[in-house]
């Protein structure tokens, strides 16, 4: 028993040490598999490390390779970078040099180029002196030349006037146009007074008129709108209408007496609404008609010695009074203090002008205001221009003033030697009549004035300054009018209704009709000559410096 006790105990021992190692075995078996597991996961750890190491390896060699080139070309680039160093060192010093050598360049370039802006300047200045020496060369050529083309013409006037006299009136006419053309084409004077009388030869001359009693021819009055006729009156009592007609060249003088009574003594005549009126010294007014009628008006005593019209009424003039005339009777006289010498109508207004020099105006209701003289002398004759509003005044010793609008005194022109008696105006062209027994014509579009404006400019200027001169201008030429000798004094002109020719009566009896245009005779002599000048005449008479030039 105590054996099977034994052996049940060894059995129950032997069951419990094998369960024991069964379970140890068990746990064991798990444990070591546990490890197992474990290294082999350690295992794997480590493979992969050692193969990371490994690639770790790899890369860092092949870094460390990659570091030893990239060593190599630092090295590279280093020594490269020293030997660039040295080169740039060697180049800073070269580019300093050659800096240096650029700035002297640009210094001397500098230089140079104000060398070059001074000669380009100097030779501007040159250029610019050789053109306006060049200009000056022109200008004196063409002083020159039209000097000479002036000085010509003159010389063709006069040989023009010696032709025409030696009877060879062809040459005689062609002499006398290239005078002209000369003058007008070389801003000369073509009232040049041998050139103007050329002219005035080779188109229709001055044809005249005698009155029969060889009395003086004291007033002229155009007939308006009737060219070529006027009504004269004399001393002695003569009232004529004269009448111009015939062909360029042979124009005639032919005459309607209208009345003829030596107790009367006309002084002044005008023609107005197709009557004539004419005034005696002492009176009376006659009043006619073209055929003679006669219709004569008493006036009280005075002096009388001028009518203007004035509207449908006449002014009536003395030396001491003043009176209207109008429907046959005379009305409205005014008294005078003391002698008029002159009157003129003036736009509307009466100029009075007295023997002692001073000077009134009168409107047309008849009051009368002294004003200051416009002139510091004694005014004997006057007329004023309506369509260039010129006042043109005459006085005592023979002097012209002409007077624009605002009363100043724009020229002297010392024309008679003696009183001026008739003054007329064919814009721009004034005609004077004188004691001296002179006409002078003047044309005032030749008149150099100082201020440079032309003659209608003078006329609209209240005040003018000094002329500026410009010296490349070639003046327009300015002599002393055309000036004719007649066989008595010129006591009356009065332009015709034509607009071109004047009127002229003396003391001798004589009334002339005398064309005051150059232009316009000029036209007609190039009407009327047939030719030019040949070659051997141009040589003869206007010489080798002047081209040949043709004319027809």
């Amino acid at each position: 028993m105590k054996r099977r006790s034994i052996l049940l105990i060894a059995l129950t021992a032997l069951v419990v040490v094998t369960g024991v190692a069964m379970v140890a075995y068990r746990m064991g078996s798990k444990h070591s598999r546990s490890e197992l597991t474990a290294l082999q996961e350690e295992m794997d750890r480590l493979l992969a490390a050692e193969k990371d190491a490994a690639i770790v390896k790899r890369v860092s060699q092949q870094m460390e390779d990659i570091a030893y080139q990239q060593k190599a070309i630092s090295d590279q680039q280093r020594d490269r970078a020293e030997e660039q160093s040295v080169l740039a060192t060697r180049n800073a010093a070269r580019a300093e040099m050659e800096s240096r050598a650029a700035r002297e360049a640009e210094s001397k370039a500098n230089a140079a180029a104000d060398v070059a802006e001074r000669e380009r300047a100097n030779a501007e200045r040159q250029q610019e002196i050789a053109l306006e020496q060049r200009d000056e060369a022109n200008h004196a050529k063409n002083v020159a030349d039209t000097l000479n083309r002036r000085t010509q013409a003159r010389s063709l006037a006069a040989s023009s006037l010696v032709r025409r006299e030696a009877n060879d009136p062809e040459v005689a006419d062609l002499l006398a146009y290239a005078s002209w053309y000369f003058l007008k084409n070389n801003r000369g004077n073509t009232y040049y007074s041998e050139t103007f009388k050329s002219l005035t030869e080779a188109t229709d001359g001055i044809p005249r008129y005698k009155f029969k009693e060889n009395s003086s021819v004291n007033a002229i009055a155009q007939v308006p709108g009737s060219p070529g006729e006027c009504v004269a009156v004399t001393n002695y009592g003569e009232v004529e209408w004269l009448r111009a007609s015939g062909t360029s060249g042979d124009i005639r003088i032919t005459s309607q007496s209208l009345l003829f009574n030596s107790a009367y003594d006309f002084r002044d005549v005008t023609v107005q609404g197709g009557k004539i009126f004419a005034l005696s010294h002492d009176g009376p007014l006659c009043e006619l008609d073209f055929k003679g009628k006669m219709t004569a008006v008493a006036l009280p005593d005075d002096d009388y010695f001028k009518l203007i019209p004035s509207g449908d009424r006449l002014l009536v003039a003395a030396r001491r009074s003043l009176g209207w005339y109008a429907g046959g009777a005379l009305s409205g006289r005014v008294s005078l203090d003391k002698p008029l010498s002159t009157v003129v109508d003036r736009n509307g207004i009466i100029c009075l002008f007295y023997a002692d020099g001073s000077y009134a105006e009168m409107d047309a209701a008849g009051r009368i205001t002294e004003k200051a003289p416009l002139l510091d002398e004694v005014v004997t004759a006057a007329f004023y221009d309506k369509s260039s509003g010129c006042l043109l005044l005459g006085v005592k010793d023979g002097t012209v003033y002409p007077v624009n609008k605002y009363n100043r005194v724009i020229e002297t022109l010392a024309a008679h030697k003696s009183r001026c008696m008739s003054i007329t105006m064919l814009d721009p062209v004034i005609i004077t009549g004188g004691y001296d027994k002179k006409a002078f014509i003047w044309s005032m579009d030749n008149l150099m004035f100082e201020s440079g404006l032309n003659f209608q400019g003078e006329l609209e200027a209240e005040s003018v300054g000094k002329r500026v001169v410009n010296s490349k201008e070639i003046p327009t030429e300015w002599l002393v009018p055309v000036d004719y000798t007649f066989d008595g004094w010129t006591l009356s002109v009065c332009s015709d209704a034509d607009g071109k020719s004047v009127w002229i009566g003396t003391s001798s009896g004589y009334v002339s009709l005398l064309n005051s245009s150059a232009d316009d005779m000029a036209q007609q002599l190039n009407r009327k000559i047939k030719r030019n000048l040949t070659q051997q005449e141009w040589t003869r008479y206007v010489g080798v410096s002047i081209p040949y030039m043709t004319f027809k």
